[in-house]
C-alpha cells in the first residue's frame, strides 16, 4: 500500500511539473505574439507619419527618396496602405503558426492576403515585402497565384 501511494504521489509531482512545463511554454507564446504584434503597431505608426507627410514610405526604407517624387499624393496613400497590409498579413502567418488563430479564420485571412498582396500595380514593393517576409509566409504567397499581365 505504502508503494502505490509513494507511486500515486511520484505521479502526481511528474504531472504538475508537466504542467507548468506547458503553461510556461504557453506563456512564452503569448509574449513573443506580443512582441510581434508591438513591432507592427510600431511599423504602422512610422509609416502612419510617411501618409501624414505625404511621403512614399518604400521610397525612404530603401534609401531611395528620389523615387517618392513619381507619386501623387493618392499613390503614396495607397502604396503605403499596401505596406501596412504587408505588415499586418505578416502578423497573421505569425500568429496562425504559433496556434493563436483558429484554420476557419486562417483560410478567411488567406482570402484578404491574396487581395492585398498580390496586387499587380505595386510590383515594386510586393519584391521588397516579399523578400523580407518568413520563408514559410513567403512560400503560401508563391504559390498563390498572381494575375499580372507582363
Amino acid at each position: 500500500m505504502e508503494r502505490i501511494l509513494n507511486i500515486i504521489g511520484v505521479s502526481a509531482v511528474v504531472a504538475s511539473l508537466v504542467f507548468v512545463g506547458l503553461e510556461l511554454r504557453q506563456s512564452q507564446k503569448l509574449a513573443i505574439a506580443d512582441q510581434m504584434n508591438n513591432r507592427m503597431n510600431v511599423l504602422i505608426e512610422m509609416n502612419s507619419s510617411y501618409t501624414e507627410a505625404n511621403l512614399d514610405y518604400y521610397s525612404a526604407a530603401t534609401k531611395q527618396p528620389h523615387k517618392d517624387s513619381l507619386f501623387s499624393n493618392a499613390e503614396k496613400g495607397a502604396r503605403n496602405s499596401t505596406s501596412v497590409q504587408w505588415s499586418l498579413h505578416e502578423n497573421d502567418y505569425f500568429q496562425y503558426r504559433q496556434g493563436l488563430m483558429t484554420e476557419d479564420v486562417w483560410q478567411a485571412k488567406l482570402l484578404a492576403t491574396k487581395n492585398d498582396l498580390l496586387t499587380c500595380d505595386m510590383q515594386d514593393i510586393y519584391e521588397w515585402r516579399i523578400a523580407l517576409v518568413e520563408a514559410g509566409f513567403r512560400k503560401i504567397l508563391e504559390n498563390m497565384q498572381r494575375d499580372c499581365e507582363e
